[in-house]
C-alpha cells in the first residue's frame, strides 16, 4: 500500500499555512521586495522624516515646554489697496490707528498713569472706577495687538502690583463693569503674552468679585464692597448686569482648572433659561434678586439688556456650539 496520501495529510495537519493564505507579515513583505529600489528608498526616508519630527517634538516638550513659552509677538502682514482713496494701503490706516493709540497712551501716561482714567481737557485725572487704572488694564490687549511691546511692558508691570482686594475709601465696586473691564482685560493680556502674573491678578478679581453671587437664589448683587470682601444688598439686578459675566467666569475656570468661577455664573444663565418669560427667548430687563423672577415688562436689546443677548451668543459660539441652551 502506498504511504503518500498518509503523509501529505500528516504534512497539512503540521503546517496549515502551506494550504491556507500567506501571513500579513508575510503579504506586507512581498510587496515591499516588488518595489524598485527608489520607490524603498523614498518611503524610507519619508518615515525617517516622520519619526524624527515625532522625536524632535516630544524632546522640546520635555525641555522648553510651550507652556513656558512667552508668546507670540503678533504680526498682521498689510494687504495693499490702491482702489482707496483716503488711504492708498492698509498698512498707512493702521500705523494711523496705532499712532493714535500711541498719542492716546502717551497722555494717559503723562497725566494719570494707574488711576482710572484720564481728564484730557485738564489733564488731570481720576478714580472713579475705585481706583485700580481700569483705562490701563483695559488698554492692555490692545497695546499688545498693536505691537506696542514697550507700552504694553509698563502697563504689565503697573497691574500685577495693584492689590485687587482694596479700592479707594467708602467706594463699592460695580460687579459687572469690573468683570468686562478687569477680569477680561487682564484674561486677554494673559493669553497674549503667558505672562503668568496677569493670570495670578485676574484670579484675584475674580475671588474678590465672587461674593456678588452670595443671595439665596445665586443671582447676583450689582454691587460689591471689596474692602469688606462682602457684596452689597440689593433687592432686584438689570438683566446684562447679571448676565454679561458668563464668558470671563468660564474663561477663568478654563485657565485655572477652578470650576467654581463658572458653576456661580452659569447658574444664574440656568435660573433665566427656567424662569417665565413672556415671549420665547425675550427677557424683560429687571430679576428680582430673592426669587430670581423677572419683574419687568420692558424688554429691549438697548441699555440694560443688550449685553446679556450678546454673550448668549457668544457663549455658543464658545461651547464650539454644542450647548443649545444658550442658543435658545
Amino acid at each position: 500500500m502506498s504511504l503518500e496520501p498518509t503523509l501529505r495529510s500528516e504534512l497539512s495537519d503540521e503546517r496549515p499555512l502551506l494550504n491556507g493564505e500567506p501571513s500579513l507579515k508575510s503579504r506586507i513583505k512581498a510587496k515591499w521586495y516588488r518595489l524598485d529600489r527608489v520607490s524603498r528608498v523614498v518611503f524610507s526616508l519619508f518615515a525617517l522624516t516622520i519619526g524624527a519630527v515625532i522625536v524632535a517634538r516630544v524632546m522640546i516638550e520635555i525641555f522648553d515646554p510651550l507652556d513656558l513659552w512667552n508668546g507670540p509677538r503678533i504680526t498682521i502682514p498689510p494687504r495693499v489697496d490702491d482702489g482707496n482713496d483716503t488711504a492708498h494701503t492698509d498698512k498707512e490706516r493702521r500705523a494711523a490707528v496705532r499712532s493714535a493709540m500711541r498719542h492716546a497712551w502717551e497722555g494717559y501716561h503723562q497725566h494719570a498713569f494707574g488711576h482710572d482714567e484720564l481728564l484730557p481737557v485738564s489733564n488731570k485725572s481720576n478714580d472713579k472706577w475705585g481706583g485700580w487704572g481700569v483705562t490701563l488694564i483695559d488698554a492692555l490687549d490692545t497695546l499688545y495687538i498693536m505691537e506696542l511691546y514697550d507700552e504694553f511692558d509698563q502697563g504689565v508691570t503697573h497691574a500685577v502690583n495693584v492689590d485687587f482686594a482694596k479700592a479707594k475709601k467708602g467706594y463699592t465696586t460695580p460687579f459687572f463693569e469690573m468683570i468686562i473691564r478687569s477680569l477680561a482685560g487682564l484674561l486677554t493680556a494673559y493669553e497674549m503674552s503667558l505672562d503668568r502674573r496677569l493670570l495670578d491678578k485676574a484670579e484675584q478679581v475674580g475671588n474678590v468679585l465672587l461674593p456678588a453671587f452670595n443671595t439665596s437664589t445665586g443671582i447676583p448683587y450689582p454691587r460689591v464692597d471689596v474692602n469688606a470682601g462682602q457684596a452689597v444688598p440689593a433687592s432686584r439686578v438689570c438683566l446684562a448686569e447679571a448676565g454679561t459675566v458668563q464668558l470671563e467666569y468660564w474663561k477663568l475656570s478654563e485657565l485655572t482648572g477652578n470650576p467654581i468661577y463658572h458653576n456661580a455664573a452659569q447658574r444664574v444663565v440656568d435660573i433665566l433659561d427656567e424662569t417665565e418669560k413672556p415671549y420665547p427667548g425675550l427677557y424683560p430687563i429687571w430679576i428680582d434678586i430673592e426669587s430670581g423672577n423677572l419683574t419687568s415688562g420692558q424688554i429691549t436689546f438697548g441699555g440694560q439688556g443688550d449685553s446679556w443677548y450678546e454673550y448668549m451668543l457668544k457663549q455658543y459660539i464658545f461651547s464650539h456650539k454644542k450647548v443649545d441652551q444658550y442658543r435658545r
